[in-house]
């Protein structure tokens, strides 16, 4: 068997790995972008914070990676796909056939089309060599300016403050983190960071990036201007499907798949931040772009692809950071959802906020939990501190076993001994 693997990051490595497993034999070629072997994008961030080196980013050895007897192309564009012939072509020139092809592209961050934005101090941060590049910029006693109040945008801001910058984030909504938290949570947190000197304005929007041949400032919509010497644009990601536009691929944000990973063509898969899987909280096909979601799906995509028909059982959002020893994890739904069937089938949805201790400065003794319900199933939580409740607190919402009111009760007041189900 021949196959391709078009990606090299988490859904990627998991395939290539799940593939070998089980076809000791069969021929795995890997295409990617990427300079570099398999690495987390997650802790780039903390890479340029000083926190971790840069050989800790990589997911595997060379020898671990060898092992694998992979045929790895690296700084290859892929630009289409030919469902017929089975082939892919390459902006080279070069055209590699498969058997069975997974799409595993991830995502790019999206850029902003405002004036400045192509100053050379301007950079989003997706990759390692964004990382690489922003670190050349990085002065104590500098100014940067965060422009998002994501996930991403935060931990960059993090890593900045923590190298001695004075950092701004200018954020659209109303708090930061509005895809992970509660505003109730979102607040704790927003308190947490300007006391370790973050500047945030919330409900604002950036207007241009100021400057001739370098960064000097940004000017918000409302006029404000802030100087500054490198800007950092967190404004989300967008799905690499570029390259199978005209490949008749069903694409709606992401790749369209079924419960094998299968995409609408013959023999076509997709995993990742590129694929619209299952949400089965929301109950329909959703990007949930995290990394657990993204190693599961490509080791389901190569059972699948191997011919060992595989169900993947869906996704959730769900993710965890730590800031400045302020721990959060937040997992399911964060917020209650109103759809049409909410109204059919009756059952109500309960928000339950309890176990707060906050204290200053002392992150690590301070507590929040919140926990959303919808009749007597979990559906997600959030939690500052305690992060010994979230994996069996993901358990239960991944489970979607009903639970009893007296598991309920204890669960809410944080009693480990919540085992029990109705």
């Amino acid at each position: 068997m021949n196959y391709i693997i078009i990606g090299n990051s988490a859904a990627g490595l998991f395939a290539a790995e799940g593939l070998r497993k089980v076809d000791s034999q069969g021929k795995i070629t890997v295409l990617t972008a990427d300079h570099y072997p398999p690495y987390s994008r997650c802790l780039t961030t903390y890479y340029l914070a000083g926190d971790i080196r840069e050989e800790q980013l990589f997911l595997r050895t060379t020898e671990e990676l060898a092992r694998l007897n992979l045929n790895t192309h690296y700084r290859v564009r892929v630009t289409g796909l030919d469902p017929e012939g089975q082939r892919v072509s390459t902006a080279s020139g070069e055209v590699f056939d498969y058997d069975r092809c997974l799409i595993a592209t991830g995502a790019s961050a999206v850029r902003l089309d405002i004036a400045g934005a192509a100053l050379p101090e301007v950079f989003t941060l997706r990759h390692l060599e964004n990382a690489k590049a922003i670190q050349k910029f990085i002065k104590k006693g500098r100014k940067a300016v965060i422009i998002g109040g994501g996930l991403v945008s935060l931990k960059s801001a993090y890593a900045l403050r923590k190298q001695g910058m004075e950092v701004h984030v200018i954020v659209s909504s109303g708090y930061i983190l509005s895809q992970m938290l509660n505003s109730s949570a979102a607040e704790r947190l927003e308190e947490h960071l300007k006391d370790h000197g973050i500047h945030i304005s919330l409900n604002s929007d950036v207007a241009a990036i100021k400057g001739k041949e370098h960064v000097e400032a940004v000017e918000l919509k409302c006029g404000r201007i802030i100087d500054t010497n490198l800007v950092i644009i967190g404004k989300g990601v967008q799905p690499n499907v570029e390259p199978f536009l005209n490949s008749g691929l069903k694409i709606n944000h992401g790749i369209l798949v079924n419960e094998y990973l299968e995409t609408n063509l013959p023999h076509v898969y997709a995993a990742g931040d590129v694929a619209e899987t299952w949400d089965f909280l929301r109950e329909c096909p959703r990007i949930n772009a995290v990394w657990p979601n993204a190693t599961e799906q490509g080791r389901v995509a190569a059972l699948n692809m191997a011919g060992r028909k595989t169900i993947y059982k869906g996704s959730m959002g769900m993710n965890s950071v730590d800031f400045f020893g302020l721990r959060i994890i937040s997992g399911g739904v964060i917020t209650p959802l109103a759809h049409k069937k909410d109204i059919e089938n009756a059952l109500p949805w309960k928000v339950t906020e309890g176990q707060e201790s906050w204290s200053k400065p002392l992150a690590k003794a301070s507590t929040y939990q919140s926990l959303i319900w919808k009749g007597n199933y979990l559906k997600g939580y959030v939690l500052i501190g305690y992060p010994e409740r979230a994996g069996l607190l993901t358990a239960m919402i991944r489970t979607q076993e009903p639970l009893a009111p007296e598991v309920q009760r204890n669960i809410e007041a944080g009693n480990r001994k919540i085992v029990k189900l109705k």
